[in-house]
């Protein structure tokens, strides 16, 4: 078995570990943004006959998961910045479908509609939420009051803001702009939630580590190329020999 392909099968799966934690690294300030991980499998090669050494292993691609953990909470005093404490995710309305978010940087259209940054509706308890003028209020468990103005404590309830959760967060799949759709069997249903107003959750990647990370990997592939050279200088040195002889 030439040798020249395990070494290769690591610089590859190096440069998709290297694509991953860029990815991360880039999003360090995104609001609500989860960092990704890559996993990785073993592929063991035939051995070879006679030999008592073990089959030659390869490292191949298996998937990207998330990492949900809560990133830090950030005050931002904004009515409509809105942050969860624990699992779960804002639902908003696209022309693909209902997808999901832990952005909850959100603002008021036209129309009076809550929608996110790119423009999606945000989704309340009977769809897309609509406010009337005046002072937006977010209580913990996601009601929506207003009141008319700052000296006039009356509040009108307008809407529920539910958080969405699932059982499965694997079936959660990635779509960009740090939205989330939910895979064919992936149930999602209201919980009880802690909505802070007025805050904004930030992205739960650790600069450092993801730094540390990815000077590992640098060296690693480095380590991968060097070996594939030294390996094709030996396959090439060999066919120069063989061919001297006789």
């Amino acid at each position: 078995m030439d040798s020249i392909y395990p070494a290769l099968s690591g610089a590859l799966a190096l440069e998709k570990r290297l694509e991953i934690i860029s990815n991360n690294v880039a999003n360090v300030n995104t609001t609500g943004f989860k960092r990704s991980l890559a996993i990785f499998s073993g592929l063991d090669g035939d051995r070879q006959p006679g030999s008592s050494m073990p089959p030659v292993a390869f490292e191949t691609f298996d998937r990207v998961v998330y990492d949900y953990s809560s990133g830090p909470m950030r005050q931002t005093d904004a009515p409509l910045d809105l942050a969860i404490e624990g699992d779960g995710f804002f639902g908003v309305q696209t022309p693909e479908g209902v997808r999901y978010t832990r952005n909850g940087h959100f603002k008021m259209d036209d129309q009076g509609r809550i929608i996110t940054s790119q423009g999606f509706p945000v989704l309340g308890g009977g769809g897309p939420i609509t406010l009337p003028l005046g002072r937006v209020l977010v209580d913990s468990d996601g009601r929506i009051s207003v009141a008319e103005s700052e000296s006039n404590g009356q509040r009108t309830e307008i809407d529920v803001l539910p958080v969405m959760v699932t059982q499965d967060p694997s079936g959660l799949v990635p779509v960009g702009e740090s939205l989330f759709k939910a895979s064919d069997g992936t149930a999602m249903s209201p919980a009880e939630g802690q909505i802070l107003q007025g805050s904004l959750e930030g992205s739960n990647v650790n600069p450092v580590e993801e730094m540390v990370s990815m000077i590992q990997v640098l060296r690693l592939y480095e380590a991968a190329q060097k070996t594939i050279n030294t390996a094709d200088e030996a396959a090439a040195k060999a066919s120069t020999e063989v061919g001297k002889v006789g």
